[in-house]
């Protein structure tokens, strides 16, 4: 989902706002967190509001349920895609998602935004700020 086109990302990390449309909710759910990834296959992804969630990959470890390894699992392969954009779904995904839709942006060629469609309908919007790539 995160794509870059330098040479290789040793390390990234960013902010994000992650907001999720759903019809079971009258309002949007808004959370928010950090991401780190360090080459080549380790990411956290930490929710601070509204309560603190910490998902960890680290190799083959792993703290969190195979549905959302398997999203995570998707982040990193983009981060380490060395500037190929692949929001293919796996078979897996497939049966969660209808669309992975990620902008870039034109000058740092590093995702701004990621949009999941979930097949129910579900939308959820993923806003990365304040963006390090070493």
């Amino acid at each position: 989902m995160l794509a870059f086109i330098i040479a290789a990302i040793v390390s990234l990390q960013a902010d994000f706002v992650q907001t999720k449309h759903s019809a079971m909710f009258s309002e949007p759910q808004v959370s928010t967190g950090k991401m780190i990834y360090r080459a080549p296959s380790y990411l956290l992804w930490a929710y601070e509001q509204p309560g603190n969630i910490v998902w960890e990959i680290d190799g083959e470890q792993s703290n969190v349920n195979p549905h959302v390894q398997r999203l995570l699992r998707m982040i990193m392969a983009s981060i380490a895609s060395e500037g190929k954009t692949d929001t293919t779904l796996d078979r897996e995904s497939k049966k969660l998602f209808q669309s992975v839709t990620v902008r870039m942006d034109e000058h740092t060629n590093i995702a701004q935004q990621v949009e999941l469609i979930e097949k129910k309908g579900d939308t959820t919007i993923i806003e990365f700020n304040n963006v390090i790539a070493k």
